[in-house]
C-alpha cells in the first residue's frame, strides 16, 4: 500500500505544477495578443501604438521568465516558444519600420530557436508590406521589401542543423513561396507602371504634333 503521506505530497506536487502551467500560460498568451496588437498597429501606420503594445508584450514575458525560472520543466511548453516568437516577430518588423535595420538576436532578447522561427514569419510581414507599397505606388519601398525577403531567406537556408528545429523546414517552404510570389508581384507592378510611363510620354509626343 502507498503511505498517505506520499499520496499527499504528489498530489500537493501536482497541485502546484498545474496552477504554475496555467499562470505560464495566461502570460504566454497576454504576450502573444500584444505582439498580434503591436503587428496590426504597424501595418496601419501607428509606430507609438505598436510600441506600447510591444512594451505590453515584454513586460508579459519578463512575467513569464519568472515564473519559468521557478519551473524549468515547463519551458519547453508550446506556449512558451510561441510567445517568445510572436514577440521576435513583432520587434523585427517594429525596428525595420523605424529604424530601418533587422535587430540582432542580442537586440531582440530571446533564444535562438525563436528568433530563427521569428524571423520566417517575419518574411510573411514584409510581403504584406511590400504589397502595401506596391498599392500605395512606392515601388522603391516594395523593392527594397522584397530585396529584405530575399536576403533573410538565403541567409536562413545557409545555416546547417537547421532540422533539430521544429516545423523549421515547413516555414521555410512557406517563406519560399511568399518570396517567389511578392517577386512575381514586383516585377508586374514595375513592368506596369513602365508601360504606363511609356505610354505617356508617347501621348505628349502624339499630342505637341498634333498642335503643331
Amino acid at each position: 500500500m502507498l503511505r498517505r503521506s506520499d499520496i499527499n505530497l504528489i498530489q500537493k506536487s501536482l497541485a502546484d505544477l498545474d496552477a504554475a502551467r496555467d499562470s505560464v500560460f495566461e502570460a504566454s498568451r497576454i504576450s502573444v495578443r500584444f505582439s498580434g496588437r503591436a503587428i496590426i498597429e504597424l501595418h496601419r501606420g501607428d509606430l507609438q501604438r505598436a510600441g506600447e503594445h510591444l512594451k505590453s508584450a515584454e513586460d508579459a514575458l519578463r512575467d513569464l521568465e519568472k515564473m519559468l525560472r521557478k519551473r524549468e520543466e515547463l519551458k519547453c511548453l508550446g506556449n512558451v516558444t510561441l510567445a517568445y516568437q510572436e514577440y521576435a516577430e513583432a520587434k523585427l518588423l517594429y525596428s525595420v519600420m523605424t529604424e530601418a535595420k533587422i535587430p540582432s538576436l542580442s537586440e531582440v532578447g530571446v533564444d535562438i530557436e525563436p528568433y530563427l522561427l521569428g524571423l520566417l514569419d517575419f518574411i510573411g510581414e514584409l510581403r504584406r508590406l511590400c504589397l502595401n507599397y506596391l498599392r500605395a505606388g512606392q515601388t522603391s519601398k516594395a523593392e527594397d521589401s522584397l530585396r529584405m525577403m530575399e536576403e533573410i531567406y538565403e541567409e536562413l537556408y545557409s545555416i546547417d542543423h537547421t532540422a533539430i528545429i521544429s516545423n523549421f523546414r515547413h516555414k521555410m517552404d512557406t517563406a519560399r513561396k511568399l518570396v517567389e510570389a511578392t517577386r512575381g508581384d514586383v516585377v508586374t507592378e514595375v513592368r506596369r507602371l513602365s508601360l504606363e510611363t511609356a505610354l505617356k510620354s508617347y501621348e505628349r509626343r502624339l499630342l505637341k504634333k498634333t498642335e503643331t
